[in-house]
């Protein structure tokens, strides 16, 4: 037997759009499989002050969190200097002597993010 259709009030026909940064719609994710919740139905009861599963109630690292998404802003940069330097070995410039220093950047901020993750796999959030 097919489900009942549902009443015009009852039907779910308008939006609201939120723009997160990666490292928010991942805390979003966890935070709605751990209540047992899809993302949707997670938000929805969050935004409107309806009663979410204690399991999802839980603390956020807030400094956790910051340094997520500086390190994030941080690959984002890199990647923009990637593509310059893509563009100028397509359109035959010459690449500016300060962009030496790109393979030598990368290395570090990997190193840096694979420390940031092993110290949260280690510790915890």
């Amino acid at each position: 037997m097919a489900r009942p259709r549902k009443q015009l009030h009852e039907r779910r026909t308008a939006a609201v759009r939120s723009d997160l940064t990666l490292a928010e719609k991942r805390y979003v994710q966890s935070q709605a499989a751990s209540a047992g919740l899809s993302e949707a139905e997670y938000t929805r009861r969050r935004v409107l002050g309806y009663a979410v599963p204690a399991s999802a109630a839980g603390a956020t690292d807030a400094a956790l969190v910051s340094e997520i998404n500086r390190l994030g802003g941080q690959v984002s940069a890199l990647g923009n200097v990637v593509n310059q330097v893509a563009l100028y070995c397509h359109t035959d410039r010459r690449i500016p002597p300060e962009w030496d220093t790109l393979p030598s950047e990368i290395k570090r901020l990997r190193r840096l993010i694979e420390q940031t993750l092993e110290r949260i796999l280690l510790d915890g959030p």
